[in-house]
């Protein structure tokens, strides 16, 4: 039997709160092994309240450990791009050729670790400016696929984005 897939999903203060619950609990379902990562093991809380704890502080991460990362929009990802050990291991994974999916704000952390230049992107209409500085290309489709990097508009884009990266984890 082969082992499941290892997902982290970065988390920090003012996370949207259905960024991080729908894809938490539909990769658990798909049976992939979930980590909650902060900067440090803390508890933290989204934009509406919702609570979420990181059982591991990313001090504790070696990319080559994991499959996939998951980056929930909201305020979170514009501090968690300032961490260099979070900005390090996305990189890690990217040139793993490791899987990257992220919401809304969230590639806004793909532009400070690097991994955009060249590279078809959809985000909130908010960051088009600082993806398309990054040197990639701003869609705005719901859902876009370029490479290892899958990113989603907003929240009513999950759906869609989630079958997409759990296919590709599957495989």
């Amino acid at each position: 039997m082969q082992s499941p897939k290892r997902v982290a999903i970065l988390i920090d203060n003012m996370f949207e709160d259905s960024e991080f619950i729908y894809p938490y609990y539909r990769l658990l379902e798909a049976g992939m092994h979930v980590d909650i990562v902060g900067v440090k093991k803390s508890h933290y809380k989204g934009k509406h309240g919702t609570t979420a704890e990181a059982t591991l502080a990313i001090g504790a991460l070696k990319s080559s450990d994991y499959d996939a990362v998951f980056i929930p929009g909201g305020y979170a990802p514009d501090s968690l791009r300032t961490e260099p050990e979070i900005v390090s291991f996305v990189a890690a994974l990217y040139k793993e050729e490791k899987l990257l999916c992220t919401v809304c704000h969230g590639p806004s952390l793909l532009i400070s670790a690097g991994v955009l230049t060249g590279k078809r992107v959809t985000a909130y209409g908010s960051i088009k400016d600082d993806i398309k500085n990054s040197g990639a290309e701003y869609t705005g489709e719901a859902v876009e696929q370029d490479g290892n990097i899958i990113t989603a508009r907003d929240p009513k884009s999950l759906p869609e984005m989630m079958k997409r990266f759990l296919s590709l984890l599957e495989i």
